[in-house]
């Protein structure tokens, strides 16, 4: 089974910019007094879709060891973060 949790804490996000292509290298929560940077080692999978009249970029990444879905959206250019948990039995 696959679980998606939705984080409310603020991110950072560090982002290249590759060919025309956005590309997300990092991202950390903000505000936190020993953050602690999330490296990506993979982009599995970009999809675009609108909440309104907001484009929204999201992004499956992988560390290494845990999934995680980074959403851009396009008009007030904030993150969200969602935690992707498996449990398979």
């Amino acid at each position: 089974m696959v679980q998606e949790n939705e984080s409310t804490a603020r991110i950072r996000v560090a982002l290249v910019i590759e060919s025309g292509k956005l590309k997300p290298v990092w991202f950390e929560e903000a505000g936190k007094l020993s953050r602690e940077r999330i490296f990506i080692k993979e982009i599995c999978y970009t999809w675009v879709h609108m909440d309104g009249a907001a484009k929204i970029i999201s992004f499956s990444v992988w560390d290494g060891s845990n999934s995680y879905r980074l959403s851009l959206n396009t008009r007030d250019f904030t993150w969200k973060l969602g935690v992707v948990e498996s449990s398979f039995r």
